[in-house]
């Protein structure tokens, strides 16, 4: 059985090159599951990686899959000509790799357009999901409005749609309901598990990791900083994006904003915080969240997202069902009053947490589901 995978895989990892989060900048989710399967032999697996700004190259052959890198069309001229760019590109490749089944990740990179050029059964799995995240009033331009004009269209075209969390199941269900849906969590880079928790007693710290922006809730942490100058817990931002500067500007010495980090960089920030902090007004499911479990930070976050299935409310973590900057100033410093507290919520479910995110899981569930729509069983 020959599966044709279409994805923005971070290649670099194929070269040992471990940039980013995870294995890459992008799609941290992808290389631990390449590599789960490289013992597996049943299928015959081929990642089809568009390359913005790059030719093709050879195809590479790496954990007994083949990853075939192509030049990509523009996406905004893709966008304007109604996406006919990439179903010329896809119906090209598709017909040399002649695939039993396809999978695309994601409708970001209009990789959906590859279900309109297949007859065959086919798979989109979501990564986040435009059309929700439009409504926050953060993704701006002409850009974004065709791809959450687009998006419906092609997990119409999925013969199935999966996700990672409930919350985006329930989000693709608002849009094209009756599709069958599975939810198949998605793992955790296997370096995470090797990182020690060790949070100093008398320096609490609190983490925050991912874009700079108001879709993710940053402009509420801005604000609750500005009113709380004197605080006895430092606040760490890693990430970019444009409130970037305006964190910056603070000026305060308790206030780190430290920009993209590497995966080592980022995971030594992991071991030392009392706490991950997570407000986002709209998340599928943040990888980020899911390496603060494996390691064994509490998390606060809000109820906005997959993100807050992974946290108990008083027990693991701390849910904060406002957008107000007083109540997240409340969760945060009564966390960092309390050393005890914060240990005993790393402890909570940690054991679940680090089998649960075990990226041979996903490896395994998405194999299932393969044999199920090729084979029905």
């Amino acid at each position: 059985m020959r599966i044709a995978i279409i994805a923005q895989f971070p290649i670099d990892v194929l070269d040992g090159v471990m940039a980013g989060r995870g294995a890459g900048p992008a799609a941290t989710w992808l290389p631990q599951l390449a590599m789960a399967w490289e013992k597996q032999s049943e299928l015959d697996i081929h990642w089809v990686v568009l390359g913005r700004g790059a030719g093709s190259r050879e195809p590479i052959s790496k954990w007994g899959q083949t990853f075939h890198v192509v030049s990509s069309p523009g996406i905004s001229v893709s966008l304007l000509l109604g996406r006919w760019p990439q179903r010329l590109r896809y119906g090209r490749l598709l017909a040399e790799l002649r695939p039993d089944l396809v999978h695309c990740w994601g409708t970001e990179n209009l990789h959906g357009a590859a279900l309109e050029v297949f007859a065959g059964p086919s798979i989109l799995s979501m990564q986040g999901i435009i059309g929700t995240l439009y409504k926050t009033g953060d993704l701006k331009g002409w850009r974004w409005w065709l791809f959450k004009h687009w998006e419906p269209a092609a997990l119409r075209q999925a013969t199935v749609v999966t996700s990672e969390s409930n919350w985006g199941l329930a989000r693709v269900a608002e849009m094209v309901p009756g599709k069958p849906l599975r939810r198949i969590e998605y793992g955790v880079y296997p370096s995470y598990y090797e990182v020690a928790w060790a949070p100093v007693p008398d320096a609490p710290e609190i983490l925050y990791a991912g874009g700079l922006c108001r879709l993710k809730g940053t402009d509420v942490l801005l604000e609750m900083l500005k009113r709380h100058p004197e605080r006895r817990w430092k606040m760490v931002f890693a990430g970019s994006g444009y409130l970037e500067e305006p964190l910056r500007a603070l000026n305060d010495p308790r206030v780190e904003v430290l920009g993209n980090l590497t995966t080592h960089a980022l995971q030594a920030r992991m071991s030392r915080a009392w706490a991950l902090v997570h407000p986002s007004r709209a998340d599928t499911s943040p990888n980020v969240v899911k390496e603060a479990r494996v390691i064994g930070l509490p998390i606060v976050a809000s109820p906005h997202g997959g993100h807050a299935e992974y946290v108990e409310h008083g027990v693991d973590g701390l849910r904060v069902d406002s957008e107000d900057p007083e109540a997240w100033f409340a969760a945060l410093d009564g966390l960092c009053r309390d050393y005890e507290k914060c240990q005993a919520m790393g402890a909570a479910h940690h054991a679940f947490y680090r089998d649960h995110f075990r990226p041979e899981h996903t490896a395994r569930a998405f194999l299932q589901l393969y044999r199920e729509m090729l084979l029905g069983k």
